[in-house]
């Protein structure tokens, strides 16, 4: 099992809803079986200190508040459409739950459609690119908002048109062209790694927006 250092400081929300399943099967007690569960289902070696005082600190208090209906939904999605991601002021509307818990959610929907869509589609085929900002493609956005309960097959039978594609490439190469542009003019092209290289990556978790990792 993998045992990384800088590892330890974060938590990703894939883990947290783990830990979160795992400590309401435990019912928060025994948490030295908590943490053999959590490493092993992550792969990754975490204390039975750092998952109890995740829980005790971060998650504990959102335990009763992670469900959302279909409305609260809808209603995040075009909240977020409409003012961007001003988080604060999106959790006005959800006065049942944390900030935190919102955009973990937001996030955590968009990674787990990127992946189901991209599963099976050549790379030519494939959704990629910085999340915020192909997001607002509408036909990209429809399908990363998809609902939970789409099934499978509804993510491997659609594919995106080909306009959709065209204005996602072209987002993604003016991307790159602005971070080139900003790199030569600074004159540090030398030790400069392009922009979003890796966010055209296959692995899912490059498409995992930074801000929802935990310090």
């Amino acid at each position: 099992m993998e045992n990384l250092q800088g590892y330890r400081k974060t938590w990703k929300v894939e883990e947290d809803e783990i830990l979160n399943e795992i400590v309401n099967h435990y019912n928060a007690k025994n948490w030295k079986a908590i943490a053999d569960n959590v490493s092993q289902k992550i792969n990754k070696n975490r204390t039975s200190k750092q998952c109890r005082e995740r829980w005790n600190n971060f998650l504990k208090f959102d335990s009763n508040r992670c469900k959302w209906t279909d409305a609260q939904i809808k209603l995040l999605f075009e909240v977020q459409f409409s003012i961007g991601n001003k988080w604060s002021k999106i959790s006005s509307f959800f006065p049942d739950k944390s900030k935190n818990s919102i955009k973990n959610f937001y996030y955590s929907t968009i990674r787990r459609n990127i992946r189901r869509f991209n599963d099976r589609k050549i790379e030519e085929e494939q959704i990629k690119g910085p999340v915020d900002e192909i997001i607002k493609i509408p036909e990209i956005r429809e399908i990363l908002l998809s609902h939970k309960s789409c099934t499978k097959s509804f993510f491997i039978k659609r594919k995106l048109s080909a306009d959709s594609l065209e204005e996602m490439r072209r987002l993604n190469n003016s991307l790159f062209t602005l971070a080139f542009n900003d790199t030569e003019n600074s004159n540090e092209w030398d030790t400069f790694e392009p922009f979003g290289m890796n966010d055209f990556s296959n692995e899912p978790e490059v498409f995992i927006d930074q801000t929802i990792l935990w310090d």
